[in-house]
Parts: C-alpha cells; sequence; structure tokens
C-alpha cells in the first residue's frame, strides 16, 4: 500500500468509502492480520472501546494465531507504567515483540499521542471519522483572566485569530486539576485542545477582545478547536474508513487544511457492498415538518412528548433501540420503556444490536450559531452540508447498529426520526424505503421575525451596504464637530456599549443616542452610546421599573451638550452639538399610540408610556430613531414637520387662552373654521420641540396602565432626515442680538512654523470657497475652528483668524458670537489640562 507522506506541504492519504454494515471493519482486520503475516505493523483506531473489544474476537475468527494488542482505559493493563498514553507509546516504540504487530487503540488516545514519536514503520487505520471540530463556549464574563492570562490571540487576517499557550504550565495544572476544582473543571477540555499540539483552536477576534476587555455584556470565551491532519504525519501510511465519507466534516476540513485524498479503490472492492438496495419493507416515519433543534424541542415540549407518544404507538410492543439528547434521556418516557435499548450518542462501529430491527432515532443535532458560521466562513462549509455531516450522519449510524447488517431484506423494519428532512436522506440512501408522516399537529414556529422584505439574500446584502454608506456619508460632517479634547471629557452612561477609551469618534457619532440626567435639576448629564436596537431594548427594560414618585425618574435628552462648557447654561440650546432621534411628548392626548404608528406606517418609532398616564387620561412619549444627528435647527424643522403631518390627518393642538403662534396654545385656521371646531386633541407638548429638551424615562405608571411598544414591522425605517430635509423650506437662522465678545485672548506670542503657516491659508481658502454661503455659516464656523484647533496655533493668533472669518459671514453678528464661545471652551480646556500637566 501506498503510505502518507508529504510533498511541497500537502499530505497523501487514503479513504475508503462504503455504506454502514458492509464490512469496511472486516476489511481493516484482514488487511492488519495479513501484514502481520507479512512482517509490517497495523495500528488500528476504532471510535469506542466497545469496538476495540469486538476487534479482538474478530481477528481472532480470521487469523486465530494474530495476536492484537488493546489499549484503554476499561481494560485492566499489567505491569503499566502511568497513563494510557505512556503504554501505548512504550508499545509502539517496543522493537523486542517482533517485526509483524497489531495495536487497537480508541480515537482520543490518537489524539494526545506525543508528537515527536517516528512511526514509519506503522500503517494507521482509522475506524470510522475522527471527531475534527471542538466548538465550546464558556461562559467567563467576571472570571476569564483565570484563563485568558495563559492565552495570546494572534490575528491571522481573518476576522478571527489563533488562541496560543503562552503558559504551558499554568495550563498543564488546569488540564490535571489534582484538587477537582470545579472552575478548572468547566475549562479543562478547552484548555486541552490549546496545549495539544494536533489542534489549531481560533476565536472570534471581535468577542475575544470584549471579553478581555470588559466591554459589552455577556461575554463568553469562544474557542473553536480544529483537529489538524499533522496528527498522521508521523506514521508511514493512513487510511481513513468511514461511511460516505466525502460528505464528513472529517474530510472536508482536512482537504482545506491541504491533505490530498485518494481513495484506495483496492480495499474499497473488497467490501460486500456499495450501497443500501432492497429496502421496501422498511418505513421512516417522522414527526416535523421544519429543522429539528434542541430549541425548537425545548420551546415546544409538549408537542416532543406527544412526538414520543406517537413513536411508541407505532412501535407497539416492538424491541427498538433508541437514541435521545443527553439532556433529557433520562426522563424521557423512552428510557422508561421495557422495549427500548438506549444506545450512546457515538454508535459508530458497534455491532451488539444487530438482532434488533426496529429504532427510535430523534437526537436534536446541531452547531451552535457561531461554530456554524466558522465553518462557512473559514471553511467554506454551508449550514446544509453542515446538517448532513452532524445530524443526517449521526441518524444514519444510530440506525445502522440494527440487524440491517445483516442483509435480509424479507423483514419488516421500523424506524422513527425527527423530521421529514432526516426521513427523506435516509429514504434515498436506503433504496425502497418509505416516508411516513405520524400526522401530528405541528408546534408554532414561535417568533420567525418580520416577513421577508427582499427577494433573495442578495437584494437583503445590497440594500444593507448601500444603507452603510448612505449612513456614513450622512453623519460625516458631525465627525468633524468633535475633537479629541471633547471625546476625552465625555462622561458615559455606565450602561453604554463602550467608553471614551473604546469609542472612536465616527464611532460614537453613529452611536450616540441621548444624554441621561438623574434629575430634572442636574446640570451635567452622562453620555448613552448604543447600538439603535440595543438602546430601543434598554428603553424597554426601563419601562419595567417602578418610581415612588415622578421626580424619582431619571430623564434623558436627544441633545449631545459639549462637555468642555464653562459656567452658566451647560445644558442650554447654545451649548448642544447635536441630536439624535427626535421625542414628542403627548400629554393627555386623544391621538392613541397604535393612530400615532398608523399616520407614520412608513416610519420606525417607538410609544411608552410615562409616570402619570392612566385610563382616562393618556401620556406617552414618541421616540423616532433617525438616519443621522441633526443641529438644532433641523431638529426643529422635523419635529415641526411630523406635528404638522398629524394635524393634517385631523388632529389640533390644544386651546388656551389666546392663539399664540406656533405655541402650545395656538389654534390653527383649519380648527377655527372646521364646522363645530371639534377635531381630537392630540396634545403635543409645544414646550418640549427643542433638541435640548428632557424627558423623563419609560416606566411603570402607578396607575397600572402602561405600555411600551416597538412600531418596526416590514417596510419601517428610521426617519431618514436628509429626505425630510428636502422636502422642507430652507432652513434659515434668525439674526441674533447684539453681543459682547471677550476677546481678550492675546496671552502667545505670534511665533508659527511653516506648517501651521500652510495649514492656515488652506483652511482659510476652504472657508472663503463654501462657509460664507447662506445657510453654511454655522458648520463652516465650526470647521475652520476645528482646523485651526488642530494646528495648536496661539489663542490670539487662532480668535484674529476667527473673528476675521466670522466678519465675512452672512450673519456676522451670530458667526461672532459663535467663535467667542468656542475660544472661550478651547482657553479652558487649555487651561486645566496645562495645570493638572504641571502638577
Amino acid at each position: 500500500m501506498l503510505r502518507a507522506y508529504l510533498v511541497s506541504n500537502d499530505m497523501i492519504l487514503k479513504f475508503v468509502s462504503g455504506p454502514t454494515s458492509s464490512n469496511k471493519t472486516g476489511v481493516i482486520l484482514e488487511e492488519a492480520g495479513r501484514r502481520f503475516l507479512e512482517g509490517l505493523k497495523s495500528l488500528i483506531v476504532g471510535p469506542s472501546t466497545d469496538a476495540c473489544d469486538e476487534y479482538q474476537s474478530r481477528l481472532a475468527s480470521l487469523f486465530p494465531g494474530v495476536p492484537l494488542e488493546v489499549y484503554h482505559s476499561k481494560r485492566e493493563r499489567l505491569g503499566s507504567k502511568g497513563s494510557i498514553r505512556v503504554d501505548v507509546e512504550r508499545a509502539l516504540l517496543d522493537t523486542s515483540l517482533g517485526s509483524g504487530r497489531v495495536v487497537a487503540i480508541c480515537h482520543a488516545t490518537l489524539c494526545n499521542l506525543s508528537a515527536d514519536l517516528d512511526l514509519d514503520e506503522w500503517h494507521c487505520y482509522i475506524d470510522e471519522t475522527l471527531d475534527v471540530f471542538h466548538p465550546a463556549e464558556l461562559n467567563l464574563h467576571d472570571s476569564h483572566q483565570l484563563f485568558t492570562d495563559h492565552l495570546k490571540a494572534t490575528v491571522d487576517g481573518t476576522a478571527y485569530a489563533r488562541l496560543m499557550p503562552i503558559n504551558d504550565t499554568a495550563l498543564t495544572a488546569i488540564v490535571e486539576n489534582r484538587n477537582k476544582d470545579a472552575y478548572r473543571e468547566l475549562i479543562k477540555s478547552t484548555a486541552e485542545k490549546i496545549i495539544n499540539p494536533y489542534y489549531d483552536c481560533f476565536t472570534p477576534k471581535r468577542e475575544y477582545d470584549r471579553l478581555v476587555g470588559g466591554k459589552g455584556k455577556k461575554r463568553k470565551l469562544y474557542c473553536i478547536s480544529v483537529l489538524h491532519p499533522r496528527l498522521v504525519s508521523a506514521f508511514g501510511g493512513a487510511t481513513v474508513f468511514s461511511a460516505r465519507f466525502q460528505e464528513s466534516l472529517h474530510y472536508h476540513l482536512w482537504k482545506s487544511e491541504g491533505v490530498t485524498w485518494e481513495e484506495d479503490t483496492a480495499l474499497t472492492t473488497r467490501l460486500r457492498f456499495s450501497k443500501h438496495t432492497g429496502y421496501e419493507q422498511t418505513k421512516i416515519y417522522w414527526g416535523l415538518e421544519r429543522n429539528f433543534s434542541k430549541a425548537s424541542r425545548n420551546k415546544n415540549m409538549a408537542w416532543y412528548d406527544g412526538f414520543i407518544a406517537s413513536a411508541k404507538k407505532v412501535m407497539d410492543d416492538r424491541q427498538h433501540i433508541s437514541l435521545e439528547n443527553n439532556d433529557i434521556k433520562d426522563a424521557s418516557a423512552l428510557s422508561k420503556s421495557n422495549n427500548s435499548c438506549m444506545i450512546s450518542g457515538r454508535s459508530h462501529g458497534l455491532n451488539k444490536y444487530r438482532h434488533i430491527d426496529h429504532a427510535i432515532v430523534v437526537p436534536a443535532m446541531n452547531y451552535s450559531p457561531a461554530a456554524g458560521k466558522f465553518l462557512a466562513d473559514r471553511y467554506k462549509f454551508s449550514r446544509d452540508k453542515q446538517v448532513i455531516s452532524f445530524a443526517c450522519h449521526n441518524i444514519y449510524q444510530a440506525i445502522s447498529r440494527t440487524s440491517m447488517r445483516d442483509g435480509d431484506m424479507s423483514r419488516e423494519r421500523i424506524w422513527v426520526v425527527p423530521s421529514r428532512s432526516h426521513a427523506e436522506w435516509l429514504s434515498r440512501i436506503f433504496e425502497g424505503s418509505s416516508c411516513i408522516s405520524l400526522a401530528l399537529n405541528q408546534p408554532p414556529a414561535g417568533n420567525s421575525g418580520r416577513p421577508g422584505l427582499f427577494k433573495c439574500d442578495n437584494d437583503r446584502k445590497n440594500q444593507s451596504r448601500n444603507n452603510s454608506k448612505n449612513k456614513a456619508r450622512q453623519i460625516s460632517e458631525f465627525i468633524d464637530r468633535i475633537g479629541v479634547d471633547m471625546m476625552e471629557s465625555v462622561a458615559f452612561f455606565h450602561d453604554s456599549d463602550g467608553d471614551d477609551s473604546t469609542l472612536y469618534i465616527d464611532h460614537f457619532v453613529i452611536h450616540y443616542r441621548s444624554t441621561w440626567f438623574e434629575a430634572l435639576k442636574r446640570s451635567s448629564g452622562e453620555v448613552i452610546a448604543k447600538k439603535e436596537n440595543s438602546y430601543i431594548g434598554w428603553l424597554k427594560k426601563e419601562s419595567k421599573k417602578s418610581y415612588p414618585k415622578k421626580d424619582d425618574v431619571p430623564l434623558v435628552s436627544p441633545a449631545f451638550y459639549n462637555p468642555l462648557w464653562v459656567g452658566k447654561g451647560k445644558r442650554g440650546k447654545l451649548n448642544v452639538v447635536f441630536a439624535s432621534g427626535i421625542v414628542l411628548d403627548f400629554d393627555k392626548s386623544e391621538l392613541r399610540p397604535e393612530d400615532l404608528a398608523e399616520i407614520f406606517k412608513d416610519l420606525q418609532m417607538v410609544t411608552y408610556s410615562t409616570y402619570s398616564n392612566s385610563h382616562s387620561e393618556i401620556r406617552y412619549r414618541a421616540y423616532f430613531p433617525t438616519t443621522r444627528p441633526m443641529l438644532i435647527p433641523e431638529y426643529t424643522a422635523i419635529i415641526q414637520a411630523l406635528i404638522q403631518a398629524i394635524e393634517d390627518a385631523g388632529y389640533r393642538g390644544e386651546n388656551k387662552g389666546p392663539a399664540k403662534p406656533n405655541g402650545s396654545g395656538s389654534e390653527g385656521e383649519s380648527d377655527r373654521f372646521s364646522i363645530g371646531g371639534n377635531r381630537k386633541r392630540h396634545g403635543i407638548d409645544m414646550s418640549k420641540r427643542g433638541a435640548y429638551s428632557l424627558f423623563h424615562l419609560p416606566c411603570r405608571s402607578p396607575s397600572g396602565h402602561s405600555f411600551f411598544n416597538h412600531h418596526s414591522g416590514p417596510g419601517r425605517t428610521p426617519l431618514d432626515v436628509n429626505q425630510w430635509l428636502l422636502s422642507l423650506p430652507p432652513i434659515e437662522e434668525p439674526e441674533p442680538q447684539n453681543v459682547t465678545y471677550n476677546n481678550s485672548y492675546a496671552d502667545e506670542a505670534h511665533t508659527i512654523t511653516d506648517h501651521q503657516r500652510s495649514g492656515i491659508e488652506e483652511a482659510m481658502r476652504e472657508r472663503f470657497s463654501t462657509g460664507t454661503l447662506p445657510g453654511n455659516g454655522h458648520d463652516a464656523m465650526f470647521r475652520i475652528y476645528e482646523r485651526l484647533r488642530d494646528l495648536r496655533l496661539p489663542l490670539d493668533l487662532m480668535w484674529e483668524q476667527l473673528s476675521f472669518a466670522a466678519k465675512t459671514a452672512s450673519s456676522p453678528t451670530d458667526r461672532l458670537k459663535q467663535a467667542d464661545r468656542l475660544m472661550n471652551d478651547l482657553k479652558n480646556y487649555r487651561s486645566r489640562h496645562l495645570t493638572s500637566s504641571a502638577a
């Protein structure tokens, strides 16, 4: 036989693929016996201890004079010098026992052999596929340092990093766990893979960074271990025997790692048959129309109990094997049946149940989402292939433990499997068999999400890319409004997704949601930075809290306030940098939340009751997510457009005394001249139309009438700020009143570098090309301030340039006021930080 060898870093291995019960194990034993008689050495690697014991009896019947040395943990080992691994290595390297040898070990022992062995004289026969994939998800949210301090994550250019040991001694102590420590027992298996030279261990880099950095919630250690083909590189050759091998994960992963697989046709022709035929007497029953998983089983245990009852009814008093997941098999009705023989999940190679015709094989076998994604991303092993290699193959192996191994096609056989897809897959393999539904009422599908908005996945991905590009364009101008000094001074809310050490300015602008205030009279708030869905989820959690009185309820504002502001008005209009999301306050409203959602049927929105809400007087707030942050004039214009849309839908503001233009007491002309003037009152608090307004968080109402609605169904999207502004009249800045400026910044000399001089010229050139146009004044002034500030100019020179730019604006008084405010902030910041540095 050709042996395995390395050519240009590629390993060539042999395989024999045949149906179950086609005598693959018999061919292995025949080949090992023949080689023994020729003075050659063979190592047979079986899937279980029972399989190894069967090898001995079967080899004795084929070659009575050929000894088989069996090593596994359940066998007494005379003269043992240590662990199974030590005994096996001593046996393989022992030259005193002659040239012809046959040794049998289990898969697990093979994976633990030392990497420096020279086994060139041995040919390795692997019976059944190896378990080459070991995903682990460990909840080490607070205790990961006890493990991760001994690891390093090496980036390999993908979304995954390699987990490597940096302290083998510490990890070995974890694996040995001599004191039976509970924590070490939890991570023992994962630590064992990391220090094992035959495994490559991977982790999603982003999740690992969150774990070790202490960022986010529900942090886990994901360790995905892949058994590498270097496992068999020390042998003179290796051949894998398995049913439907080309469908297996073993075949695919090792091929991706450089193995060239060659079918050993000489051995394949010695199998009894190449496919399953003549199964007309076999009936395969199934219960579930859709895919079967642990999640669906656990959510529908009543249905599952009915499914098992129906399976037992079909089986009647027939003796049968059964297989269920370990988490339920001890309490299941199957385990209590006198006619049921429960087999292990890893049943490959077992032949002791071949007197039984029937089977109920109903395990839920699915990789976790993280593991499945890894296989799809790194090895291009799709979800459909995963189902076949994992779930379908395990069901196939379990059923193959029955009398079908004897080839008597005249006998009736009844098999029960979980789902229709499993049954149909088996029926294609066992030619002539029939699939029969148990005719059960199907369990509810659960929350399958909103109806699909796209014809195919490519359309969805294209739309997602377009949305991301559009969002990036819309927020780009706001990134320039925030400098490093401002970011360093931001106080983050404790439940935010990041803090000033992890959020870049662009990320901050994208994720800013609101500013949190503990009480109405507090002037300093904390910034909430979250993804939109996370923020809405947080609001929903807040809605379940109760407070003794309204004043105890915290508040939020859509506005982001400049943290460098010094003096009065820290929470005022002049200190607002931008705002995110729009909030409307409905007080004693006759406009129900569901009717509001119908008016804006294309907008995503949240409606939630307030502390004072009651059955007789509806009080609630509506939150509209937006595609980008807004300046105060933009926020005001859009909120006015929302109110106008509500009034166009037939609702009116509350009339209180004389009408006030744009005020809460205004009475529209349509109200005064409508029949009876009795349109329903929308109840919007017109005093809270500013981005700087404060709104109490959702909470439980003492009246018992509380609600929280997230309107995010098909067709609803965040409010597109740019699109709404295009449909509105141009926003005009009001002429400010005359103001006195504090322009005494001459505390530094005019000593500047060539780089600073060219930077000033470039900034001023940009200013006069666009910044003098009407409507661009505020943004242009802020941009030139940022440019000059980043040049680290002396304050007096900065004021000179800013004031000159302000005087050439279309509204110079307003721009001078803005420049004065910006300079005050910068002067205070520099003074504070220079003082702290000196200290």
